[in-house]
């Protein structure tokens, strides 16, 4: 009886079946912990990148335009186009406003508030207790 217990300890030490299962079960919430962060600062990335162009090309846009009025006027046009131009971006999302300045020192400022509410951005700052509500960015083109 004593040499069937030693004997079957020995097995149970040398046997290794389902060790892969135990490490993977250790380490896969790390590892997936650590792909949604990569995801979403790329998305992050992705979003602020996508909000400081469309600031930067409204304000190009309006360089077409003579007077004032029609300097306003497309960059407007180009802030309402933004679904269309920009995929990742939420039209109901994103707020701005649009000041041209008249004279010698004639110039457009752009600034744009992007909203995070209901992206995933929203999910990873609640999991990581950030403070992030929205993207803020502006674009200023002087004539």
């Amino acid at each position: 009886m004593r040499y069937s217990y030693r004997h079957h300890l020995s097995r149970f030490r040398s046997n290794e079946d389902g060790a892969v299962a135990i490490e993977f079960a250790l380490l896969a919430p790390l590892l997936f912990a650590m792909l949604f962060g990569i995801v979403c600062l790329g998305y992050f990335m992705a979003l602020s990148h996508s909000v400081q162009d469309l600031a930067a090309a409204s304000a190009r846009a309006s360089l077409a335009g003579i007077t004032s009025a029609e300097r306003q006027s497309f960059a407007e046009a180009y802030l309402a186009a933004a679904g269309s131009r920009y995929p990742l971006l939420d039209p109901t999302s994103l707020h701005s406003t649009v000041s041209v300045a008249e004279g010698k020192a004639a110039a457009i400022t752009v600034n744009l508030n992007y909203s995070l509410e209901g992206s995933m951005l929203e999910l990873a700052t609640g999991f990581l207790n950030l403070d992030l509500t929205a993207l803020k960015t502006g674009a200023y083109l002087a004539y």
